[in-house]
């Protein structure tokens, strides 16, 4: 059982400062912007690459990597500005409302943290399961 509690349970919400609420939507939306940055290199990395020896129009080059990297981050940050985004910049901000003190602490801290969780649950998918079947 979770200690969370669960978005409008009755726990009275907190009612941060204009600048405090500023803060909690800027940092909101950079939260949103890196998780549809990460969304979109999922699903780019999930387009079949040319093999070796096979002949294409045109090689990717390290430069054309870096750059449709810098395009997604520009992709995510202009969609995470957008009114209604993915909607997660909106749930993050009502989630904070419902949490009595949390909004006195660091909202960067808090992105670093979800984010180095965020990564750690990545890394566990990306690794191969052993089911046990077969020959592995």
């Amino acid at each position: 059982m979770s200690d969370v509690p669960a978005i409008g349970t009755g726990v009275p919400a907190v009612v941060p400062s204009a600048q405090e609420q500023k803060r909690l939507q800027g940092v909101a939306a950079d939260f949103e912007a890196i998780f549809i940055k990460q969304m979109l290199g999922s699903m780019r990395n999930t387009i079949p690459k040319a093999r070796e020896g096979e002949r294409t129009l045109v090689k990717e080059s390290e430069g054309e990597k870096i750059f449709r990297d810098l395009l997604d981050g520009e992709y995510a940050r202009v969609m995470s500005q957008r009114k209604n985004g993915l909607g997660l910049k909106e749930g993050l901000l009502k989630y904070l409302a419902h949490q009595p003190g949390q909004t006195k602490g660091n909202p960067q801290a808090e992105v670093a943290r979800l984010q180095s969780q965020s990564n750690a649950l990545n890394a566990l998918t990306q690794k191969p399961l052993k089911t046990g079947l077969g020959g592995d």
